[in-house]
């Protein structure tokens, strides 16, 4: 694409998945349920969760999401936006959990960890700057080396918006692992200032990219 700036970071893009849809400005009967469904993933609501695995899992039958999951595959949870602590609620890896258990992955691997804690994109005030790819990266290690590494990765969020977070989570690991594809899986992908009809709306080559150096998100 012509209008696409190529960044300094590796990889310029990564392609991702996702299983449902959210409109969090939405006041129709579908959108307002998928705030609380949002809300319940969000939560970490063992249910909703287990819901989640079982609706990857039968999407998985009808062919989507092999690039993403498989038993070649390593999860890896992206981390929360402040820095862990014992008993933190996390509900990437505990997304990651249920799809292990389920068999849909080679492993779980905690691989990211926040040393600086960044704004959360839902609390920033609507005008004000929002953390970019390059803040996440430079909030974020790696922790340690994988031998061997992995033959692919697939980082795993609860929810997607611009792309930000997973963008810098993909560089942070890029220069760890250089040579092995990066892609993303997020449960949620919002649908900000529309209505949606459907929460159930997968889709498995989603994706993001920077444009004028700003996070893009397609779909």
């Amino acid at each position: 694409m012509d209008d696409v700036k190529s960044p300094t970071r590796s990889p310029s893009e990564i392609l991702f998945g996702s299983l449902l849809v959210y409109a969090p400005q939405g006041t129709s009967t579908e959108s307002v349920q998928s705030q609380q469904v949002a809300r319940h993933i969000k939560n970490s609501r063992a249910s909703h969760v287990e819901r989640v695995g079982l609706r990857i899992a039968e999407q998985i039958e009808t062919g989507m999401f092999g690039d993403l999951l498989g038993t070649q595959v390593t999860l890896v949870p992206v981390p929360r936006s402040s820095p862990t602590v014992e008993h933190m609620h996390w509900p990437a890896l505990r997304i990651c959990s249920e799809l292990e258990k389920r068999g849909l992955c080679k492993s779980v691997e905690r691989l990211l960890e926040r040393h600086t804690s960044v704004a959360k994109s839902a609390l920033v005030n609507k005008g004000a700057k929002r953390p970019s790819p390059a803040d996440h990266e430079a909030s974020l290690r790696c922790l340690n080396e994988l031998v061997p590494a992995p033959a692919s990765i697939t980082l795993v969020d609860d929810v997607v918006t611009r792309g930000s977070t997973l963008l810098g989570c993909a560089w942070t690991l890029a220069a760890r692992f250089p040579d092995v594809p990066i892609r993303a899986l997020a449960v949620i992908r919002t649908m900000s200032k529309q209505e949606i009809t459907n929460i159930l709306s997968p889709i498995e080559s989603g994706r993001i990219y920077l444009r004028r150096d700003q996070p893009r998100r397609e779909p």
